[in-house]
């Protein structure tokens, strides 16, 4: 059997889950679970240590603990995520990334509208803050690393940074004293930028907009690393919802009528696109046609509130967990962009985030 391994982070269970895919049929088998990672909001893969990083905020109620990122080992045999060392982050995370040199991790704060810069938890280095906006929700390392996104749901800009800008020196500086955006774009007022995708020769930049459902495709120059618009289209056409409102722990739950997009994936070949939404509990279906832009295909219903997604490296099935069923299913690819339904597995409490691993 060709297996990929499946890590998944679930926050109300404090847990990452650890399944089995199998890349022919696409079955689902639970592995392990690895416990005490409480809060858990975000993952990082680095497959050459092998190493899971989780980013835990430790919101529960009792004894705080700093929000921190844990480094788990991978076992390549038998897929276990042992729990190791632990770094305290200056900011909660909802999205982390690592460097290119796989030392460091960028971590965008929500609450604190912040990127976050730390070294991993077994290396040693400065903390450095970068000036993203409010409400940022991801921190996404171009393909030839060379500059770092943010996406400000609140200001509506997605912004860019030099991955290896002098934090030291006084032009890269914003007034509050974190490292300033060597660029930044607007987007629609009101549409919440949220996750942000590159095409694998990074031409390309693919941003799905959390309170509109739209989805933006960016020409991106390699040089300064500006974005250019190339297109919008929507990913919750004919789906009757509202635009949604800027989320927080004082915001009403405005109810199932409301845009409330998530997450981001394409396909290894770069040929299709998929887009999850909340209120719906659907993806949305795209093709990546000529020049990088996008054709609609369709809606697919899926998990309850479907927040995270991945697809496995073979580039066959897509993985989408629910965070109000506490279940992750596996889809079948077609050569169209249909998805089939292929197997259903339970998880923890509060299922966020998916990482795939294909060990050599």
């Amino acid at each position: 059997m060709s297996r990929t391994l499946v890590y998944i982070a679930c926050s109300a269970g404090g847990t990452v889950d650890v399944l089995s895919l199998d890349t022919e049929t696409g079955a689902l088998e639970p592995l392990g679970r690895t416990d005490g990672v409480d809060d858990v909001s975000a993952l990082a893969l680095d497959p050459d240590a092998p190493a899971l990083y989780a980013a835990c905020n430790a919101d529960r109620p009792g004894p705080k603990v700093p929000p921190r990122v844990v480094a788990l080992s991978l076992d390549p045999r038998t897929g276990e995520a042992k729990a190791g060392p632990v770094r305290e982050v200056p900011a909660t995370t909802c999205y982390i990334a690592l460097t290119p040199d796989r030392l460091e991790l960028f971590g965008a704060s929500y609450h604190e509208g912040t990127l976050v810069r730390v070294p991993i938890p077994t290396s040693d280095g400065p903390v450095r803050t970068y000036a993203s906006g409010a409400n940022t929700h991801c921190a996404v390392v171009s393909p030839d690393g060379r500059f770092v996104y943010a996406a400000s749901l609140g200001d509506d800009r997605i912004s860019w940074f030099d991955v290896a800008i002098d934090p030291a020196s006084p032009a890269g500086t914003a007034d509050d004293g974190a490292i300033a955006p060597s660029g930044h774009v607007a987007t629609q007022q009101g549409s919440g930028p949220r996750h942000l995708r590159f095409s694998a020769d990074g031409s390309r930049a693919y941003v799905l907009h959390e309170l509109s459902g739209d989805v933006a495709v960016y020409e991106r120059d390699a040089v300064t690393g500006e974005l250019a618009l190339l297109q919008r289209v929507s990913a919750v056409d004919g789906m009757a919802l509202e635009p949604g409102p800027v989320r927080s722990a004082s915001t009403p739950d405005p109810g199932a009528g409301v845009v409330w997009c998530a997450d981001l994936r394409l396909t290894p070949d770069g040929k299709f696109l998929m887009a999850s939404e909340r209120s719906t509990s659907s993806v949305a279906r795209f093709a990546v046609r000529g020049e990088g832009l996008l054709e609609f295909l369709g809606h697919t219903r899926t998990e309850a509130q479907p927040r995270g997604m991945a697809i496995d490296p073979s580039g066959r099935f897509l993985l989408v967990c629910g965070e109000r069923s506490d279940h992750v299913s596996s889809y079948r690819i077609g050569a169209d962009g249909s998805l089939t339904s292929a197997s259903r597995a339970a998880t923890a409490v509060g299922p966020l985030w998916i990482e795939t691993w294909a060990p050599a």
